[in-house]
């Protein structure tokens, strides 16, 4: 988890320290990666740049699997879910 928090830029616990949740980290593997993430706050392309890094550090590309609406708030916008293989 520790190289997941850290290219995440996450806090304790794996949300952004916020209090909020705005992102969290909800599941990784070598071979996956799966984000939370408020639209409001971080873009898909930034969601997706985190799990490049994060699929780097295993010798391989991410590669976007599907994403979910999980979630819609009046002021934060959407909480997406966001699935990512990390494919050689």
């Amino acid at each position: 988890m520790l190289v997941a928090v850290g290219l995440c830029g996450c806090g304790t616990g794996g949300t952004s320290g916020t209090g909020d949740e705005e992102f969290q980290v909800l599941s990784y593997t070598p071979d996956r990666v799966e984000y939370s993430v408020w639209t409001g706050a971080h873009s898909r392309e930034v969601v997706t740049d985190m799990a490049q890094k994060y699929c780097q550090t295993q010798g391989k590309k991410a590669q976007i699997i599907d994403s979910e609406v999980a979630e819609k708030h009046i002021f934060k916008g959407s909480r997406v879910v966001y699935r990512f293989n990390c494919v050689s």
